[in-house]
């Protein structure tokens, strides 16, 4: 495993399902050249610090002004920078809501897996108790939300499978909250929700399908790799 280079490291282990799944599709060598540029180049930034303040506000109950000190305190100034934005959206959006997270349910985790080895994380960001009905929430922060529908199928099935399977959660609604930019500005944010019972789940097939197509590309993916490493 120590002479296995650190790029085909961070392919075997997946980020979170919905930022992994932005690398699938129905063609395997786009997913290959998608997965050798993750390795390579990696994403400019991560938004996990600003989800993480999001988190605190509804499962922990910090306030707005401390939830804005959180952000500013970011040490990236593209991440502050885009942290300031979600967080002017959100925050009305959650205390209109009035929500209150589960605290036992935080830190919630499962593992779907993929391929040989390979597993995709599928975290919550927090579950709230609304009027008795379990509803479990994952935040999407991406500047354009663009998720195509065999892509938001992928993410259902997955979370469905992994998650709705457990007892406590078998009668809970899973929601996508979506933070995106306004469709014409460079900073000023949209807030809404997708549920992903609104989307067909993927056929026993065409879960071979995926976990085939996908095994067969991480493996060409990571020849590419290597070949470039030299």
């Amino acid at each position: 495993m120590s002479n296995v280079p650190p790029q085909i490291l961070k392919l075997r282990k997946p980020p979170a399902v919905h930022n992994w799944v932005r690398s699938i599709s129905k063609r395997k060598d786009q997913i290959a050249k998608e997965l050798f540029d993750l390795a390579m180049f990696g994403p400019r930034h991560s938004l996990q610090l600003v989800t993480d303040v999001l988190r605190q506000v509804v499962v922990d109950g910090i306030d707005d002004m401390t939830a804005k000190g959180c952000i500013s305190n970011i040490r990236s100034p593209l991440v502050r920078r885009l942290g300031h934005e979600i967080i002017e959206a959100a925050l009305p959006y959650i205390r209109q809501k009035d929500w209150r997270g589960v605290q036992v349910f935080d830190g919630t985790v499962e593992y779907y897996p993929v391929s040989a080895n390979v597993s995709v994380p599928i975290r919550p960001s927090f579950v709230i108790n609304d009027n008795g009905k379990l509803k479990i929430y994952f935040i999407i922060c991406w500047a354009r939300f663009s998720l195509d529908l065999y892509q938001r199928r992928i993410i259902a099935t997955l979370i469905t499978e992994a998650l709705l399977s457990r007892e406590e959660f078998q009668s809970a609604e899973v929601k996508i909250l979506c933070i995106p930019r306004h469709k014409f500005s460079k900073s000023e944010r949209d807030i809404f929700e997708l549920s992903i019972s609104s989307y067909e789940l993927l056929s026993e097939k065409e879960k071979t399908q995926l976990f085939e197509r996908y095994g067969a590309a991480l493996t060409d993916a990571e020849k590419k790799i290597l070949e470039a490493l030299g």
